[in-house]
């Protein structure tokens, strides 16, 4: 069953009667034919990712996504990658379930040389990780493969084995990117598909989960905190950064929200950093810094002196002023490495701000674009700063081309 424009047109237009809501019209979005996903056999796909790299993904007979791949240079090493998943995976001796700092789980499939070979998506219960070990065993036992169909970005909707109906994002190149819960009835989970178009255009709706083996995953979560959808498991913090910027994308599109504001940025910006405090020798907020830049120019000192100063300048707990002040860069990929606020994973209490700060990752690097991080302050030489409060900026390049981020202070005595 194929659904259009029209019809999404038309369900909303009935929801606005009766909730008094306008709910956001998709310009493409297409449910799947589910009689065909149900009563297909499990099958591999494989699609060509942004990177080039082709990947293959494992879908159960009903459907559902079972096993993501890593990338491969060609088509046909990805399908040596699925012979091996066929080998492999008829043992359970090859699965390995692993727990999350969310509390969900997951699993890996694990060829006999240690190399991991397919990844799960996240899961609520241990028990449903297991039966979702289960559906890969059985999704194994006659698969086929195919090309995964090049399309439009779309969602489709499917029936699960427990005859609960699901929806799953699909992006053009065929990759399914975000996957939901099981809902009672398929205008239920219609409803689900208003509301990840409604909570995914904002990326402080997405938040990061760390795998206990260093693998990443994100969430996309109701204004309530409930999670709506999941998406893929990534090998890197970064790549799931990117792996939820690529979903919020594809729904502004969906949406016809088109590019982010600034004022919207802001906005973004300021929910997620509030609260968070910056943990040095004296606890620092986060606070949202803008300036003009010249379309094209460069983000590097001397901008963000010329443009953000005046941050530095009028607080007096900050090493000022801007003008004498040492300076030293670091990357945003190193920044995102160090784990900020999250030293301690094993301590309950760090867990909040270590989530927070996650989030605001990904609303920076959903939102900027050439982002850097700079310190400065009242002592140092070229490339190294220190003093008793030292400034922490990190900004880049909004879509209308302001200079835009945060700013805190490290307190150093």
């Amino acid at each position: 069953m194929i659904r259009g424009t029209m019809n999404r047109l038309l369900r909303a237009f009935a929801a606005a009667a009766v909730l008094s809501l306008a709910l956001p019209a998709c310009n493409s979005t297409v449910d799947g034919d589910e009689q065909n996903a149900t009563s297909a056999t499990g099958r591999f796909e494989t699609y060509k990712g942004d990177d080039t790299q082709t990947y293959f993904q494992l879908l159960a007979k009903n459907g559902e996504l079972l096993l993501r791949s890593e990338g491969y240079a060609s088509v046909t090493s990805a399908k040596k990658g699925i012979t091996s998943v066929k080998k492999n995976g008829l043992s359970k001796t090859h699965f390995k379930v692993l727990a999350a700092d969310s509390g969900e789980y997951f699993f890996d499939l694990v060829a006999t040389n240690g190399q991991i070979i397919g990844t799960s998506q996240m899961y609520s219960t241990k028990a449903s990780a297991d039966r979702g070990v289960d559906a890969v065993i059985a999704a194994l036992a006659a698969p086929t493969t195919t090309g995964a169909a090049v399309s439009g970005d779309h969602f489709e909707t499917f029936k699960g084995a427990d005859k609960k109906t699901y929806f799953r994002l699909r992006a053009a190149n065929g990759q399914i990117v975000l996957s939901s819960q099981g809902y009672s009835s398929k205008a239920a989970a219609d409803g689900g598909i208003d509301s990840v178009e409604t909570n995914g255009v904002d990326a402080t709706h997405y938040d990061l989960v760390l795998g206990s083996n260093g693998q990443w995953a994100f969430r996309l979560l109701a204004a309530n905190g409930q999670v709506i959808a999941r998406g893929e498991t990534y090998a890197s913090k970064s790549n799931a950064l990117r792996g939820a910027d690529r979903v919020r994308d594809i729904l502004r599109d969906l949406t016809s929200s088109g590019a982010p504001t600034d004022a919207e940025i802001q906005s973004e910006i300021v929910k997620a950093s509030d609260g968070l405090l910056f943990m040095s020798e004296s606890d620092y907020p986060f606070q949202f810094v803008s300036g003009a830049a010249a379309p094209g120019a460069p983000i590097d000192d001397a901008l963000v002196r010329k443009e953000l100063g005046s941050f530095v300048d009028a607080d007096p707990a900050a090493d000022h002023p801007m003008v004498s002040l040492f300076s030293m860069e670091e990357t945003w990929q190193s920044w995102k490495d160090a784990g900020h606020m999250c030293a301690d994973p094993n301590d309950p209490a760090s867990k909040p701000a270590c989530d927070q700060m996650r989030n605001l990752e990904q609303v920076i690097e959903s939102n900027l674009t050439d982002i850097h991080v700079y310190y400065y302050g009242g002592h140092g030489k070229p490339g190294q700063v220190d003093g008793i409060g030292v400034s922490v900026f990190i900004v880049g390049r909004t879509p209308q081309g302001t200079l835009a981020g945060v700013r805190t202070l490290a307190i150093w005595t």
